[in-house]
């Protein structure tokens, strides 16, 4: 039997929740979040859906808030096999729908202007966690590449996130395909990027190498290196929709992921912060484990080093080794662009106080 629990019922863990409903792996997926109204209403939906698909894995929603002090005890009861967290007081999708003069200033804000209210409730959730005592495999799913590391550097953290680094290698096995004539899934890849690199690799217009955020790339071919026909295909227009759908890339990367995490075989994946890293890596995940699984020839040091080069590109400056971010120039001019308040950096006891100003500023 393997018990796979949804923390925080938003858009994401709405598609995972639907996604593995109908894989046939999880006996029984929880779900936990504080509106239990739509909460029955959408695991009702996903047991339909999947019993339609032939898989009947029994799906019950909890009422939880991981700020309240009950939250240990039920986790502790829920005793999932797998976990993942994903709550955020105001997510991407949510800033881009936002009006008038302050939906103007919100989106002008560099992705990490938000870090505050992706890191805030995350913190709460590791808070819960590490009161249950559960040890199971937890993934944390909200701004990964860099909350992960922040929860790492302050106490326990997420054995790793999902998506992002893991979105963006398909397409170089795409661009490989196309140029050689061989099927994608013949083609081997090892990657290593953070969040930001997504936003220029799935773009309408082409991004000059230089101008993107750095990155590492290996792809081989029948134990062919080919990557310097990955490299030349990599940047080449591909335009996706960011809307709400993006999510589902998310999901499907959490598809190979949880199984494995829970038990259910072993898959090469990318990832975002294994076990506290900043940026995204390649891994190999089984039995509860996530362990890097890059070419003999690139050395830890260098990978952390790229994925620390392209935070900029989200606008942090750094992260501190006492999990304190430092934002670029320009995230700091934004951020008060839009609360009045001057934010030069961010630590984990000034978060919430942080996520409030960015809230009342954007939405009021």
């Amino acid at each position: 039997m393997s018990r796979l629990l949804l923390i925080s019922f938003g858009q994401l863990n709405g598609h995972i929740l639907e996604a593995t409903a109908r894989a046939g792996v999880f006996t029984e997926i929880i779900v936990a979040g504080r509106d239990p109204a739509r909460g029955i209403k959408k695991t009702n939906q996903a047991r339909i859906g999947a019993a339609i698909e032939g898989h009947y894995p029994a799906i019950r929603f909890v009422e939880l808030d991981v700020n309240q002090a009950s939250a240990a005890r039920k986790l502790r009861d829920i005793a999932p096999d797998v976990t993942l967290a994903a709550p955020s007081m105001l997510p991407w999708w949510r800033i881009d729908r936002l009006i008038g003069p302050a939906g103007g200033a919100a989106r002008a804000l560099p992705f990490a202007g938000w870090l505050a209210c992706h890191l805030t409730p995350m913190l709460a959730v590791r808070c819960a966690w590490a009161e249950s005592g559960l040890t199971t495999p937890w993934v944390g799913a909200s701004y990964p590449d860099v909350v992960n590391t922040i929860l790492h550097r302050t106490g326990p953290g997420p054995i790793c996130g999902v998506g992002n680094v893991d979105e963006i290698a398909p397409k170089v096995r795409f661009g490989v395909a196309a140029a050689t004539g061989c099927e994608p899934s013949a083609v081997n890849v090892s990657l290593v990027a953070q969040h930001a690199l997504e936003y220029f690799v799935y773009r309408e217009t082409e991004t000059p190498l230089g101008e993107a955020p750095p990155f590492m790339l290996r792809a081989e071919l029948d134990g062919r290196d080919v990557s310097d026909i990955a490299a030349q295909t990599f940047l080449r227009p591909y335009p996706i929709p960011y809307e709400l759908d993006f999510n589902l890339l998310t999901a499907s990367s959490a598809l190979k992921l949880l199984p494995a995490l829970a038990g259910h075989g072993s898959v090469h994946m990318h990832v975002p912060a294994p076990n506290g890293l900043p940026g995204g890596y390649p891994v190999r995940v089984e039995q509860g484990r996530v362990s890097l699984d890059m070419p003999d020839a690139w050395s830890l040091e260098d990978a952390i080093a790229s994925n620390v080069a392209s935070l900029p590109w989200d606008g942090l400056q750094s992260i501190e080794t006492d999990g304190t971010v430092v934002f670029t120039k320009a995230t700091s001019q934004a951020l008060f662009n839009l609360t009045r308040q001057h934010f030069e950096s961010l630590s984990t006891g000034g978060a919430e106080a942080m996520a409030a100003a960015l809230i009342k500023a954007a939405i009021g």
